[in-house]
């Protein structure tokens, strides 16, 4: 158990010089901090803020999306697969998966 939990606090800390983070969870999420929301996802930095639809988004705002999603943030910004991240970059992470600047 010691073993499971230790590589638990190891991966929430792994931050990669682009600008993202390895959550626990396996996901990246963009900034130097992983936060767990209650519905037990991971948003990048240190506030999950409740979306009108339920989903939880790191930051202190949640914007709508042309496709209907949630992101975090006052800007949302397309990527070349079509979905949006919040921020007015893109960058894509080691899973093929894109996350805002």
């Amino acid at each position: 158990m010691k073993k499971i939990l230790a590589g638990v606090v190891l991966a929430s800390v792994i931050v990669y010089a682009g600008g993202y983070t390895l959550a626990p969870d396996g996901t990246y999420v963009s900034g130097d901090t992983a936060t767990l929301a209650p519905d037990d996802s991971y948003v990048g930095g240190d506030t999950a803020t409740l979306a009108p639809d339920g989903s939880y988004v790191g930051g202190d705002s949640a914007t709508l999306t042309p496709n209907g999603n949630y992101v975090g943030g006052s800007t949302s910004t397309m990527t070349p697969d079509g979905s949006f991240v919040g921020g007015s970059s893109y960058q894509m992470t080691p899973d093929g998966s894109y996350i805002g600047q």
